[in-house]
């Protein structure tokens, strides 16, 4: 795991200098290890791949894209899946421009949002990560309006699902797509219903999710660079939600926006 760990940080840094025969024996390898037994290696092994994405010839993306990463998952190994899972959401991350090109949208979007509704929660949880790098590219590239639909009902469905892992990663992956002041903020429109979900999340039984749903509401309402996002969001939340975030707001927003955020990454296939 640290000589794959090693590796990832060679192919971020000098992804672009490796000769094209070792890029190409490289992938080969990891490839093989994407449905590996232990989930550390195969972790660290879809980090490489997903960091190599930026640098691969075109047809080798290709090949990659439609030969594993997007292929058809029916009759595959679950492990096979997790590992395509993480790779792609470390593709989305570390070369958005290639993976949501006009290409490979369609079907990144449709498989991203596949993931994000297995079964299984290691599944799940890469493919809401892969969620929050495509909105966030989105957010970037083309500004508050360009969110789709369809990700914010499958991040609402995520924040109200029984599993508290799921519900956690899911605001943690909202907490840090909007971390960031220099993303767009979204339309009024479109934070509500998350915003709706993550109030329900402040009163959860879990400490965990109950605690990180109030981080996640300071930066999606960017209170730490004023209320006015929030103003304008009471005039279109209905009267429960608007009590119940006026309460919160009096409890804990107030003093978690008066204070840093962290600085911790959500990408879990980089080992600490």
């Amino acid at each position: 795991e640290t000589m794959l760990q090693a590796l990832r940080f060679v192919i971020q840094g000098a992804g672009s200098k490796v000769d094209p025969a070792i890029r190409k024996n490289i992938t080969t390898t990891l490839l093989g290890m994407l449905g590996h037994d232990e989930d550390a290696t195969r972790m660290a092994s879809a980090g490489c791949i997903g960091e190599l994405c930026a640098f691969l010839s075109e047809e080798e993306l290709k090949s990659v894209l439609l030969q594993h990463v997007l292929a058809d998952v029916s009759g595959v190994d679950w492990m096979v899946r997790h590992g395509r899972s993480l790779t792609l959401a470390i593709a989305v991350k570390s070369a958005p421009e290639r993976l949501c090109g006009k290409d490979y949208y369609e079907t990144v979007t449709e498989t991203v949002l596949v993931n994000a509704t297995a079964d299984r929660i290691p599944i799940a949880t890469s493919g809401i990560r892969a969620v929050g790098y495509l909105m966030r590219h989105q957010l970037r590239t083309e500004g508050g309006s360009s969110v789709s639909q369809r990700i914010i009902t499958q991040l609402v469905k995520c924040l109200q699902n029984q599993s508290s892992d799921i519900r956690l990663v899911s605001e943690r992956v909202l907490w840090w797509v909007f971390k960031d002041p220099a993303t767009p903020s979204m339309e009024d429109s479109l934070i509500k219903p998350l915003l709706k979900s993550l109030l329900d999340n402040t009163k959860d039984k879990n400490t965990t999710v109950r605690a990180q749903s109030e981080h996640t509401i300071v930066n999606l309402l960017r209170l730490r660079q004023g209320e006015e996002t929030m103003q304008s969001i009471t005039a279109i939340l209905d009267l429960a939600s608007n009590e119940l975030l006026s309460e919160c707001h009096r409890r804990s927003l107030k003093k978690i926006a008066s204070l840093p955020d962290s600085n911790e990454e959500i990408d879990d296939t980089i080992l600490t």
